[in-house]
């Protein structure tokens, strides 16, 4: 599985924004993942995300980007 630490050169000078739209597709396309696995998984990283900046810290980069890859994935799926 190619994460955003081992991709090759090429695909990692094309930044964030690729990577997640490349993760978000291979994930919409598993069959492993079911519907419910990816609405428990934005819910919890919502609902983390929600603690911690209740608190005032700052929200780490990763979260934002899996959010954004479970969204994506997601809508893929056919779902909003």
């Amino acid at each position: 599985m190619a994460t955003q630490n081992n991709l090759p050169p090429s695909v990692e000078k094309a930044g964030t924004a690729r990577s997640v739209k490349m993760e978000a597709e291979r994930l919409a396309a598993d069959p492993r993942v079911s519907d419910y696995d990816f609405w428990r998984s934005l819910r919890n990283v919502d609902n983390r995300i929600f603690e911690i900046s209740a608190k005032g810290q700052p929200i780490p980069f990763d979260m934002v980007r899996w959010r954004a890859i479970l969204k994506q994935a997601r809508s893929r799926r056919g779902y909003a």
